[in-house]
């Protein structure tokens, strides 16, 4: 008995020391880990900057933030997934992977249980439902760049003639007398009674008797006169448009002719006769109007943005409205050098083929220009695509109920799709409705985060002590108008309705008056190389980053400001 009492102390007193000593040492290896974890602080221009108190960068001279602690979240939830990369100071700007910003900062890693601060939204599936979320999976396709116009067809102004007089006299005979037939070249038309024309052929005539009868002078000069009066009269009635088988006959019979003959000088259809016989004409008179109709062209309208499609020798199809079933097909032969600046329209001409003569000037028809090949992109449903003022914003699906607002570069547009140039891939998922609500709702959270951490920064800044920096305290300190300041940044950057600035603010809005703040009239003045706005004649730090202001000379500081879109005092 006194055995096994003495065995159950031993196993009693094993267990109470064995348990002591676990509680002793895990416990109090827990208390140094917890002890040992400090608060340590960062720049946001500058992540390599860790601190363990609050303070200013040495870089910029940016107030410190809070960098979170990496073990909380690795014990949280283990190794912690990176959705992406973005910008210190742009939400909207993120990259697959680590790297430099546009602005030079080093890129910040958005993690999956912190990216409600970056502007991404969670929203439960129910939710989802009640707001009819729709996501489409991104694929890769070639779009159709064919053009649907509309085009007149009108005759080949290489094929065009007008039939005109050099001399003054009547309408004799028309042998073409009505607008619209058919005649061959050399095909008589018009024959004129002129006064001129028939003391021209007398002309010839009296130097041909007057060579013949100084045939047999031994005078070389007079035989060389009579040889010149001939070849000048025959080449005046060349001017005058005789035929040179008319000039032969004349020589020949010597007969003058009371009327001169005009011939078509193109195969084609008269469209248009503007005289009648027996009417009197003059010099330069328009007779008729002849044009081949064997091949015609269509003039077609398109759009300055539908340019780049389009190409000399490209294919088309026309149908008209009188022969829907029939195309008739074409090639762009021309694309006119300008833009008609009110309607940004340039006209495209097709060469068309008319052998049977069923196409006639002046048809409407409609056009199917095939457009050049673009190349095989992501491309997106137009109905997904959010504008914002120059940029294109879409909804990237993130998974799991979270979504992310991201700018895309567009390119070319048809059948309701746009293909995706920058900012998506093949396989990324995007919301193609109710996206308009997801995206108030996170650029409403992403600038109340922003504008959160903003004023708890300022506000820990305030409270902490510099004793090695005591001499810029004013400096650090911000007024009553600066705070106004901010506010006003935060509500609207660039307000152009006030022109001069609140009290004793370095930020400046509306019209900015560089000369009346260099109060010294050294030529120089301290701005913020952030917000360019903030400048002042003394050094100080920016009431709205806390950067440390940098100086610049007034030219500088003029370039900064028109640079970012602000209105400078000349």
């Amino acid at each position: 008995m006194s055995r096994k009492l003495l065995m159950i102390l031993i196993i009693t007193g094993v267990i109470v020391i064995g348990g002591g000593s676990y509680f002793i040492f895990f416990n109090n290896d827990d208390s140094i880990q917890t002890s040992e974890e400090k608060q340590l602080y960062t720049c946001g221009m500058h992540p390599e900057i860790i601190l363990e108190e609050p303070g200013n960068c040495p870089i910029c001279g940016m107030n410190l933030v809070p960098k979170k602690s990496a073990n909380t979240a690795s014990n949280n939830s283990g190794e912690r997934k990176i959705l992406y990369y973005r910008a210190p100071m742009d939400p909207n700007e993120i990259y697959d992977e680590p790297g430099k910003s546009k602005m030079g900062m080093d890129l910040v890693p958005v993690y999956e249980d912190e990216g409600g601060s970056s502007g991404v939204v969670t929203i439960d599936g129910a939710v989802q439902q009640s707001m009819n979320v729709k996501i489409d999976e991104i694929k890769s396709k070639s779009l159709s760049t064919n053009i649907i116009t509309n085009g007149i067809i009108t005759t080949d102004e290489r094929n065009e003639y007008l039939v005109t007089t050099k001399v003054n006299g009547w309408i004799e005979k028309l042998y073409v007398n009505y607008t619209g037939q058919k005649v061959k070249k050399g095909q008589k038309l018009i024959d004129i009674y002129s006064p001129e024309l028939v003391a021209a052929q007398q002309e010839l005539l009296t130097a041909i008797g007057y060579s013949e009868a100084v045939g047999e002078s031994i005078n070389i000069n007079i035989l060389e006169s009579g040889d010149a009066l001939i070849s000048n009269t025959i080449k005046k009635l060349e001017l005058l448009d005789i035929s040179k088988s008319d000039i032969d006959e004349l020589i020949r019979s010597k007969e003058i002719k009371k009327y001169m003959t005009i011939y078509a000088p193109i195969d084609g259809t008269v469209l248009m006769k503007y005289v009648i016989e027996g009417e009197k004409i003059v010099p330069g008179k328009q007779l008729m109007h002849i044009a081949d109709l064997s091949n015609l062209w269509l003039k077609a309208d398109i759009y300055e943005s539908e340019l780049n499609k389009v190409s000399l020798g490209a294919s088309a199809e026309m149908r008209l409205s009188y022969k829907p079933s029939k195309v008739y097909k074409g090639k762009v032969s021309f694309i006119y050098p300008t833009v008609d600046p009110k309607t940004r329209i340039v006209q495209l001409r097709i060469n068309v083929p008319n052998p049977n003569d069923e196409l006639k000037p002046a048809m409407f028809a409609n056009v199917t220009i095939k457009g050049k090949d673009l190349g095989e992109h992501p491309v997106i449903d137009e109905t997904a695509v959010l504008r914002s003022g120059t940029k294109s914003i879409v909804i990237l699906a993130l998974g799991e109920g979270k979504f992310k607002p991201l700018e895309v570069q567009l390119g070319a547009y048809a059948n309701g799709y746009y293909q995706v140039l920058d900012g998506l891939k093949s396989g990324d998922k995007i919301v193609t409705s109710s996206q308009f609500m997801i995206d108030s709702e996170s650029s409403l959270r992403a600038a109340v985060n922003l504008y959160s951490s903003t004023d708890k920064d300022n506000d820990k800044m305030s409270n902490s002590k510099d004793a090695s920096s005591s001499k810029n305290n004013d400096e650090d300190t911000l007024e009553s108008s600066d705070i106004k300041a901010m506010e006003d940044h935060d509500m609207g950057e660039h307000d152009h309705a006030s022109v001069t600035n609140s009290g004793s603010s370095i930020v400046w809005r509306g019209e900015i008056d560089l000369a009346a703040i260099d109060t010294n009239k050294d030529g120089k003045v301290y701005q913020d190389q952030m917000d360019w706005n903030v400048i002042s004649d003394s050094e100080g730090r920016c009431p709205i980053c806390g950067m440390k202001l940098k100086e610049v000379t007034i030219e500088e500081a003029k370039e900064n400001l028109i640079e970012n879109g602000f209105r400078v005092k000349k």
